[in-house]
This record gives C-alpha cells, structure tokens and sequence, in this order.
C-alpha cells in the first residue's frame, strides 16, 4: 500500500511538473492540468467532460496575498471593458491566473478583436488604458497595470498555429488557465481549441480557473456608437491607416526585441509581443520528467 501511495505521488509530481518549473501553485482540481503528450480522449475522459460543473470555489487551495487587492482594483473598471469599440473578449492570463501575483506584478490580458478590425480594437484599447494610467509602460512602474500584448481576431481564435512544434508545455498551460475578464456575448474560446484535450486528458471544454473576477458582458452606448461610426464601409481606410501609423514604430519594436531574444507575430489576423520563453520551459520540462522516471 505504501509503496503504492509512493509511486502515484511521483507519478502526480511528474505531470505537474510545469507548476514547479514556473513555481506556480498548484490548482486545487490539479487532475484538470496534467500534462501528458502521448494520452488519448477516451470515453472515460469525454463522460467527464461533459459532467463537469465549474466549481464556485476558488482555484487553489490557498489564495495569493495579493489576489484580493488586485480583485478590487480590476472589478473597479468593469464600465470600462465594455466599451472598448471593436473587442470581443479579454481575458486575463499570466501571473494572476496562476495564483502567483507579487507585490509588483502588471495584470496581462489577451484580447480577441472583431472581425477586420484588429487594428481599430489595438488602437482603442491603448487609447482608453492610457487616458486612464492603466496601461504599462516601459519606464513607468507595472504595479496594477494592464499589459497589452497579445490580439488575435475572432476568426484566428484557434491557438495551435503559433505553438512550438514540440511538446508547447508553457502555451498549453497558458491557454489552460485563461480567465474571461470580458465577453460582448458568451464564448467558449476552447471550441476552438479542442486539440488541448490531447495534452491535457482531463481539461474540460470550460474554463475551471475561478480567481473571484466575474465576467462583465454586453456592449456600453459609446462602444456601439464608436462602431457604428468607424465600421462599415470606411473599415478598410482606417485599417490601413492605422497600420501604415505606426509602421516605424512597429520596424523598430521588432528590431530591438530581436535584439533582446524576443520575437514578434504581426499579421492581419494577430498581433503578438511577448519574451519567448517557451523553449527554456520545454526543455527544464524536460530535464525534470527524465529525472522522476529514474526514481
């Protein structure tokens, strides 16, 4: 018996090796983020799947020292996401939704623009994190600010294209642990995204991380003007315009953060400005299920 508490603890250390390597707490449904690159959806797994029920309780077993004070603060600006022209989600990622907040953390979201109108929804989204001092910068303090740097379409909501040919531990459990901060309308973003049950067996087709931020819906009289005004049919000007804006800025982003072993995705469907950090995780992923499988 005990030598085989032993070995399903091990085994329970090696899949969730990931929270280790980022020093992440581990979530409380722990079962939902193993990771396993050779597991298969059975009929076990989809009986699961379609049984679960979000818990209302929080994710982890214990809540990070900082979580509640940042809580306050980004429920403050509910009124805000809604009227943001042009976006269909936000969600937010990173740190808080791993429960590893520090007391100078910035708060990341990913954000899924409307249709042909990512760089209308880019432009908007700076514009307002900015008149109201919410959005890092690069010399001011990130402490509580909003940390733009990811935009995809809603068409492009399926992740897979830009992930690592092997094994993309890091962007499988990012994309795992996204929290929807925002949605004009309910969307499950992981309809587009089912491969991950491959990798994680047990994910549901939910999100299961509850940080206490409820999701803000619908869409603010200025956010609906704002898009009336600026859509159809002079989109394909203003678009082109904004690109063509900051065209200069965005050559000399993308030298400087390649100088600095960074990478940048810029397309008419994503854009993308990140550290890529992802090889380095894959392979201390590596280096440490190597070392449970000689013990």
């Amino acid at each position: 018996m005990e030598k085989e508490k032993l070995t399903n603890t091990l085994q329970l250390e090696r899949q969730l090796v990931f929270y280790k390597i980022m020093k992440y707490p581990v979530p409380s449904e722990a079962e939902y983020f193993l990771f396993d690159e050779k597991a298969k959806v059975d009929a076990v797994h989809i009986q699961r799947l379609g049984n679960f029920e979000k818990s209302k309780d929080f994710s982890r077993p214990v809540e990070n020292p900082y979580m509640e004070e940042y809580r306050t603060f980004i429920n403050k600006y509910a009124w805000l996401y809604k009227s943001l022209p042009f976006i269909k989600s936000i969600y937010l990622c990173n740190s808080i939704t791993f429960n590893a907040l520090k007391e100078d953390s910035d708060i990341d979201i990913f954000i899924v623009t409307k249709k042909w109108a990512l760089r209308r929804a880019r432009f908007f989204s700076e514009f307002y994190f900015r008149l109201f001092f919410l959005k890092r910068g690069l010399r001011s303090h990130k402490r509580k600010k909003f940390c733009l740097s990811f935009y995809v379409t809603e068409e492009s909501q399926n992740l897979y294209p830009i992930m690592l040919p092997q094994n993309d531990i890091y962007f499988i459990y990012w994309m795992a642990h996204l929290v929807p901060l925002y949605q004009e309308e309910f969307y499950n973003i992981y309809k587009d995204n089912r491969r991950l049950t491959s990798v994680l067996p047990y994910f549901p087709g939910k999100s299961t991380i509850n940080i206490g931020i409820p999701t803000t819906y619908g869409r603010s009289w200025w956010k609906k003007t704002t898009e009336f005004r600026l859509g159809w049919p002079r989109w394909k000007l203003i678009e082109l315009c904004l690109k063509m804006l900051r065209l200069p800025i965005v050559i000399y982003k993308k030298n400087k953060l390649k100088s600095k072993g960074r990478w940048i995705i810029i397309n008419k469907h994503m854009l993308k400005f990140h550290e890529d950090s992802r090889k380095r995780v894959h392979l201390l992923y590596e280096v440490y299920v190597k070392s449970y499988k000689t013990k």
